[in-house]
C-alpha cells in the first residue's frame, strides 16, 4: 500500500463481520480511501469515497448519517482510530413536547424555537436552555412553550428553592451553582448561531466554553456558534468566537421599529423628491433613505436602519402607525408585486406581514382608528411675568406649555435632587398673544384659515405659513418683556449663552408628544446677532411650521387655541454628549430602561447616514449589590473621535438609572395619567446631556415627558 498507487493493489482480509455499520480506511501520500462497509451478518457490500489529502485535513475522516422513520437522523463524524460509536436517536414530537437534550438537526432547533428575549434585531430564531453541571445535559427549552428558565428548571429539573434563590444563585459565582441558563439565536440574514446569556451573569470563560462544547457534543452546530459578550469580561475569551453588536447590527436586513398595523397604499418615494411630492395619510410609503420629517402617512418602510428615537420613528409612535426599516426594500420582490395597491401592513418585532387589503377592512380600520373628535386647548393668555418655576407644576400647561410645566415638576423631586439646566424660568403665553394682536397678524391668520385652497393645496399652505412666520419675525416685540428676560439673564455670572426652548399646550402631552415639531434657539449676552428679541421671535413663529401645523390638524386639534411659551435656561455650547431614555423596557418583559447616548452634539433625534449611537438597556435589578442596574449594550457609536470607547462610563449609566427611577416615580404617583398601567409599564421620554464643569463631567435631566 506504500506505492501511491492507491485501488491498483494490496489485499486485506476480513474477519467475520457482524451486522453494522465499517469503515477501512485507507492513505496513501497524495490520497485517501474511507471505504463504507455494510454487513448483514453474511455478506459485505461497500461505497467508496476517495478524498484528495490537504494539508490540514490528513487524517482520513468521514461521516455516517443514522436515520429512522420517525426519529432526527444524525450526522456524526467518524475517528481513524478503531472505536465503537453508541448513537441514541431523538423522536420526532411535535405534541407536547417539552425539551430536548439535543439538536441533531436544523427541524429540531426550529421545532422549539421562539423570538428572541431581546428583540432589537429582525429575523431572528431563538431556543432557551439550561445546562445542568449536576448531570452533564443540556435541555433545549420548548421555547414557545416556557419563556422563562425559573419556571422550566420548576417542573422539569425539580428546582424548589423559589424564584429569588434560582436569580440569586443560578446566575452568581456562587459554590451551589449548577445551572447554566442561556439562549441560542439564529440570524437567518447572517446565517450565523449566536451564544447569549444574561449580562450580569457572574459565571467565567471556563463555564461558558463547558458549555459550548455540551452543545457541539449534542448537536449540529460544531463551529457555527458565535459567543455575544454582552458582559465585557467575556470579551476576550481564549478559543470562543465572539461576535459584536455592531457586526450583528450591519448583518441585519430587517429592523422593526414601531411595532402595530395599518393600511395604505404602497409607493415608493426617491429620498430627495420628498419635498415636491405630496404624501397622502393613507399612503404607505417605501423610502431609500432617512427623512428628518414626514408628513402624516399610513406606515414607512426606509432601507436604511433607524436609530428608535429618531425623528420619524417617534412621529410613527405618536401616530400609532407602523415604521420598519428593510435594507433590500427598494428591490424587494415582494414590495414590488404590491407597488400601488392597497397592502395590510404589519411590524413584528422578528418580521412582517405585507398583503394585499380589501377596501372595507381598511376603512373599517381608519374609521376606528384615526382621530375624530376636534380638541380644544386650554390656554391662558391674561397672566403677565416671567414665570417662576419652583412655583409652577403640571397643571400650568395652560400657561407656559408642557415643556416648561414639567421641568417645574422635576424640580420638585427631592432624595436625590435632580440636576436641571441653570438658572431655568418661563415665558408665559400672555407675551405671544399679545404679539399677534398688537401686530395685527390675528386676521392674516384668521383669513388663511377660512381660504379653501389653504386646505387642500399643500405647497400653497406652506407658502402662507411661511408667510405668517415672516410677519411674525419682522414684528416689533415688546421690549418690557426683552428687558424683564436681560435682567434675568444678566443675573447669572457663570453663563453667557442662554436656550430658549418652545413649549406650547400642543406639546408633551399623554394624547399628543409633539415631540420634535417645535424649535429651539439661542441667545447669547451682548452677542449682535443672537439677540435675546430674535431668540424669542424665532421660537414663537415656530409654532406654525409645516410639520406642526399638519400633525395638529391630523389631531384634530383647534389651530386658534394653540399658543407658545417658551423655557429658558443656560445653554450646553460645549456638551460631552447626549441622549434620551425611555423608562420601560421597549424590547422585552423584564423591567428596565432604554438609553439611546450619542457623543456630543450628535443628533439621536435627527441622525446622520450611517451613524450608529450607543443604545443600552438599563436592567432594573442586579447581582451586584453596589449597583440597581445590570446594562447591556445593543449598539455602540461608531463616532471616530470616540476611538471605540463608549459614549457614557458605567458610574454615569448607574448615576442615570437613579435619577431616571426617582423621575418616573414622581410622575407614576404624583402626575395624573391615564395609563392604567403597573409601575413597571409606565414610560416617560427622558432627555439628558452630560457637560464639563471645571473639568469634571457632569449629567443633567433636560426634559420628561409621558411616553405612551
Amino acid at each position: 500500500m506504500q506505492t501511491g498507487y492507491l485501488g491498483m493493489g494490496g489485499k486485506y482480509l476480513f474477519p467475520a463481520l457482524k451486522q453494522g455499520v465499517y469503515i477501512l480506511a485507507v492513505e496513501s501520500e497524495k490520497k485517501s480511501d474511507a471505504i463504507k462497509i455494510f454487513s448483514n451478518g453474511n455478506e459485505l457490500s461497500y461505497y467508496q469515497n476517495q478524498q484528495v489529502k490537504t494539508e490540514n485535513d490528513q487524517t482520513g475522516r468521514d461521516t455516517l448519517v443514522f436515520s429512522k422513520e420517525g426519529y432526527y437522523g444524525v450526522e456524526i463524524a467518524v475517528p481513524r482510530t478503531d472505536t465503537i460509536i453508541h448513537i441514541k436517536l431523538l423522536q420526532e414530537s411535535e405534541n407536547d413536547l417539552n425539551f430536548l437534550n439535543g439538536l441533531p438537526e436544523y427541524d429540531a432547533f426550529n421545532l422549539l424555537q421562539s423570538s428572541p428575549f431581546v428583540t432589537n434585531h429582525g429575523e431572528v430564531e431563538s431556543v432557551k436552555f439550561i445546562y445542568n453541571r449536576n448531570n452533564g445535559k443540556i435541555y433545549f427549552m420548548n421555547s414557545k412553550r416556557y419563556e422563562f428558565h425559573y419556571d422550566f428548571a420548576v417542573k422539569f429539573l425539580a428546582y424548589n428553592k423559589g424564584l429569588y434563590h434560582f436569580n440569586m444563585v443560578q446566575y452568581s459565582a456562587s459554590k451551589e451553582r449548577y445551572l447554566f441558563p442561556g439562549s441560542l439565536n439564529y440570524y437567518k440574514a447572517l446565517g450565523i448561531y449566536v451564544l447569549r446569556f444574561y449580562p450580569g451573569d457572574e459565571m467565567g470563560c471556563a463555564q461558558i466554553n463547558e458549555i459550548l462544547e455540551t452543545i457541539y457534543a449534542t448537536s449540529y452546530l460544531k463551529n457555527k456558534i458565535y459567543l455575544y459578550p454582552n458582559n465585557s469580561s467575556w470579551e476576550n475569551c481564549s478559543g470562543i468566537p465572539v461576535i459584536t453588536a455592531d457586526e450583528l447590527y450591519e448583518g441585519q436586513n430587517y429592523q422593526a421599529l414601531n411595532l402595530t398595523k395599518g393600511f395604505g397604499y404602497l409607493r415608493k418615494v426617491e429620498i430627495g423628491e420628498m419635498g415636491n411630492t405630496y404624501l397622502g395619510k393613507h399612503d404607505i410609503i417605501v423610502l431609500n433613505g432617512i427623512p428628518n420629517d414626514v408628513s402624516v402617512v399610513g406606515g414607512i418602510i426606509t432601507t436604511e436602519f433607524q436609530t428608535p428615537l429618531s425623528h420619524i420613528n417617534i412621529l410613527s409612535h405618536n401616530r400609532g402607525t407602523p415604521n420598519m426599516a428593510l435594507r433590500d426594500g427598494w428591490t424587494n420582490p415582494k414590495l414590488d408585486s404590491l407597488m400601488g395597491q392597497l397592502v395590510y401592513l404589519e411590524v413584528l418585532s422578528d418580521s412582517f406581514i405585507i398583503r394585499k387589503a380589501t377596501q372595507i377592512e381598511a376603512q373599517n380600520y381608519w374609521d376606528l382608528t384615526e382621530p375624530k373628535n376636534p380638541v380644544v386647548l386650554e390656554k391662558d393668555e391674561n397672566t403677565q411675568g416671567l414665570v417662576d418655576l419652583t412655583k409652577a407644576n403640571y397643571s400650568s400647561v395652560k400657561l407656559i406649555g408642557g415643556k416648561a410645566a414639567n421641568f417645574a415638576e422635576l424640580l420638585k423631586i427631592k432624595n436625590p435632587s435632580i440636576p436641571t439646566p441653570e438658572n431655568a424660568f418661563a415665558i408665559p403665553f400672555f407675551y405671544y398673544s399679545q404679539h399677534i394682536k398688537n401686530n395685527q397678524i390675528e386676521p392674516f391668520i384668521n383669513q388663511i384659515f377660512v381660504d379653501e385652497n389653504f386646505k387642500t393645496n399643500l405647497e400653497y399652505r406652506k407658502e402662507k405659513l411661511n408667510e405668517l412666520q415672516e410677519k411674525i419675525l419682522d414684528a416689533p416685540i415688546n421690549q418690557e418683556l426683552v428687558e424683564m428676560v436681560r435682567s434675568k439673564i444678566d443675573d447669572s455670572k457663570t453663563f453667557e449663552a442662554f436656550r430658549f426652548r418652545s413649549s406650547t399646550n400642543a406639546e408633551d402631552l399623554e394624547f399628543f408628544s409633539g415631540a420634535g415639531l417645535y424649535d429651539s434657539f439661542s441667545a447669547k449676552k451682548g452677542d449682535e446677532t443672537k439677540t435675546i428679541e430674535m431668540a424669542i421671535k424665532k421660537v414663537w413663529a415656530g409654532l406654525w411650521n409645516i410639520r406642526a401645523f399638519d400633525e395638529r390638524e391630523y389631531y384634530k386639534i383647534d389651530q386658534l387655541s394653540a399658543a407658545m411659551g417658551i423655557l429658558v435656561h443656560r445653554s450646553f455650547p460645549d456638551e460631552e454628549a447626549n441622549g434620551v431614555v425611555i423608562t420601560k423596557n421597549l424590547y422585552n418583559i423584564n423591567p428596565g430602561f432604554i438609553v439611546n447616548v450619542q457623543f456630543q452634539e450628535h443628533s439621536i433625534v435627527f441622525p446622520e447616514p450611517g451613524i450608529i449611537h450607543d443604545q443600552v438597556i438599563l436592567f432594573a435589578y442586579s447581582l451586584n449589590a453596589l449597583h440597581n442596574f445590570t446594562i447591556e449594550y445593543l449598539s455602540h457609536s461608531n463616532i471616530a473621535e470616540l476611538n471605540g470607547k463608549n459614549v457614557l462610563t458605567d458610574d454615569e449609566l448607574y448615576t442615570l438609572g437613579e435619577y431616571c427611577m426617582q423621575i418616573k416615580k414622581h410622575f407614576f404617583y404624583n402626575i395624573p395619567n391615564s395609563c392604567n398601567c403597573l409601575f413597571d409599564d409606565f414610560g416617560l421620554d427622558i432627555e439628558f446631556k452630560i457637560d464639563e464643569i471645571g473639568g469634571r463631567r457632569k449629567l443633567y435631566i433636560k426634559q420628561a415627558r409621558i411616553y405612551n
